[in-house]
C-alpha cells in the first residue's frame, strides 16, 4: 500500500527487503536520493535512524537528504505527530496517508 501511494504521489522509488539489501541498493546505484523513507518494521526507532544515516553517508556527499522514519508502534498520544529528531531526520507517527503526504511535501521542499 506504501509503495503504490507514493508512486501515485509521484515519488520513484527503490524498494529494499532489509538493512543490509538498502546499504547495498544505494552503494551501487547510479541514482541520486532526495529522500530515504524507512519503515519501522520491528526495529527500534534508534536502529532505523542509524541505518538511514549510514545510507546517506554512503551516497550523498553533502549529507543533507531527509530521512524519515515511520513509526510502527506507537500510542495514540503519539498518532498524528511528526517529530524532527536529528538534522534533517524525522519520525512520523501517522493518524493517516495525507499526513505522510503532508510531510514528505514538508521536508522535500524545504531544501
Amino acid at each position: 500500500m506504501l509503495k503504490h501511494s507514493l508512486q501515485t504521489w509521484g515519488y520513484w522509488i527503490i524498494v529494499a527487503l532489509d538493512p543490509g539489501d538498502a546499504l547495498q541498493r544505494a552503494q551501487e546505484g547510479d541514482i541520486p536520493f532526495y529522500l530515504i523513507l524507512l519503515n519501522q518494521c520491528e526495529r527500534s526507532i534508534e536502529e532505523m535512524i542509524t541505518l538511514g544515516q549510514q545510507i546517506r553517508q554512503n551516497t550523498v556527499p553533502d549529507n543533507r537528504v531527509p530521512i524519515i522514519i515511520v513509526a510502527e508502534r506507537y500510542g495514540a498520544d503519539l498518532e498524528g505527530q511528526g517529530i524532527q529528531v536529528g538534522n534533517n531526520e524525522y519520525v512520523t507517527y501517522l493518524e493517516d496517508g495525507q499526513q505522510l503526504r503532508n510531510i514528505l511535501q514538508r521536508v522535500c521542499l524545504s531544501d
